[in-house]
Order: C-alpha cells, then structure tokens, then sequence
C-alpha cells in the first residue's frame, strides 16, 4: 500500500520559494555592492561631486564682484595673450565657441574687452581694455581668496598630482 504524500506538494513548494527568496536576496546584495562600487570609483561621481562644491564657494567669493565666473574665465583667458580669438579661447576652457561668443557679447557691452575683427573676416580678435584689467585685478583677489579655501587642506604636491591627473583626462579623446 502506497503512503500518502497529503501536505508534501505544500511543502516542497515553500521549499521552492524559501530557495527563491534567498536567490532574490543575493541578487540584490550583488547588486547593491556592484552599485557601491560605482559610487566609490567612478571618475564622473567625484568630479560632478567636486565640481559643485568648489563651484559653491567660487560662486560665494564672486558674489560681491563685477563678474561671473564664466566671464571671469573668458577674461583670464582673453588677458593671457595680446589678442586672442575666440575659438583660442574655447579651446583653452573646453567650451564651445557659441558659449564664449555669448560671454564675449556681454563683456564687450560692458566695455572690458575690445573686439575687432581679423584678416579673415568671419574671425573675431579680442584684447582686454584698461577697464577689464582693473576689473579683472579686482576678481583676483576673489579667485585667490576662493583658491585659498578650495586648496587648504590639501597639500602642493598632492594638488600638483590632481593637476596632471585633470589635465591628461580632459585630453581624453570624445
């Protein structure tokens, strides 16, 4: 005489889901870990990260000044040379030209940069004026104060190394 098996057709299938569920849990700890591991070593985590905070406290030391710090920038990289063009300029920033040409509107406006244009007609020469000079001085000030908070804890060489770190991932093919 066969026993009955009454219950066990129960029994096996709790069997099964108490298996799922743990293969579930692992899934989820695998994949919990392996999004862990994108937050600790992703290169565009820290840099976003980073960027905003010293993005904060530029924008909290220009706050009292003449200038943004997109121009700010445009300027510097204006006043590094003689003259520059703006495609130079956008180069130097890693910005498109339609960017700087928008800033390089404002700032001519504002009369602290001279615009002319070059033997090609289509390209625009920029020189900074007396007047964007001594603004331009006023915001370094601001820059070196701002400066000073970013990098306080962080030793030269340390800096140096990020430096060279930065720059061979901005030459970094698109």
């Amino acid at each position: 005489m066969k026993k009955s098996r009454v219950g066990s057709g129960r029994n096996s299938r709790r069997r099964w889901e108490a298996r799922r569920a743990i293969a579930r849990r692992r899934q989820v700890r695998a994949y919990d870990a392996e999004l862990q591991h994108v937050v600790d070593t992703c290169p565009g985590y820290f840099l976003g990260k980073a960027y905003k905070k010293v993005t904060r406290i530029f924008e909290d030391e220009f706050r009292s000044s003449e200038l943004t710090m997109p121009q700010f920038a445009v300027l510097v990289n204006t006043g590094i040379s003689e003259t520059a063009t703006g495609s130079e300029i956008a180069e130097r920033l890693g910005s498109d030209l339609s960017t700087i040409s928008r800033i390089m509107d404002i700032v001519v406006r504002r009369g602290l940069v001279q615009q002319q244009r070059a033997e090609d007609r289509r390209v625009r020469v920029y020189r900074l004026t007396p007047e964007g000079r001594a603004v331009l001085d006023g915001a370094l000030v601001k820059w070196k104060r701002a400066k000073r908070r970013v990098l306080t804890d962080i030793d030269r060489s340390s800096w140096q190394e990020t430096i060279g770190t930065l720059e061979r991932m901005a030459a970094l093919p698109e």
